[in-house]
């Protein structure tokens, strides 16, 4: 520990689409890192490069609140309060945002959902997911 693997390919969504026949499939790129830590040190050296950044969470608790409201909150409080599960966990979530916006995306057209309880790989004890 810690292991990683990433891999990035294709989605595909089917949609109902009246207009342009009755099933559309919509193909879409994703992208997935799966990063196991030992559950006893879940401490990221690099973490205190990141700790000052404001990342826009949306957290299982504000969506099972029916909350639609981003949260702007720095990344060593999302830790601190429990919002984001772990430093390791919260300095990748903290790197994604750091290449989405290098590559041009605009800060305030990205959110980081959690996934609710009913999401998650039955391995997870936590899991965000970039929205663009």
């Amino acid at each position: 520990m810690p292991f990683a693997a990433a891999q990035i390919g294709l989605g595909f969504r089917n949609e109902i689409s009246p207009r342009q026949g009755l099933l559309r499939v919509r193909e879409f790129t994703m992208a997935e890192i799966e990063h196991f830590v030992d559950p006893n040190d879940k401490s990221h050296p690099k973490f205190f490069e990141v700790a000052d950044l404001e990342l826009p969470l949306w957290s299982a608790l504000q969506q099972d609140a029916g909350d639609f409201n981003i949260t702007s909150m720095k990344v060593g409080d999302a830790v601190e309060n429990g919002i984001i599960g772990n430093q390791t966990l919260a300095y990748f979530v903290a790197r994604t945002f750091l290449f989405l916006t290098g590559c041009g995306i605009k800060g305030d057209a990205i959110r980081f959902r959690q996934h609710r309880s009913n999401e998650m790989a039955h391995y997870a004890n936590d899991c965000w997911d970039a929205e663009v």
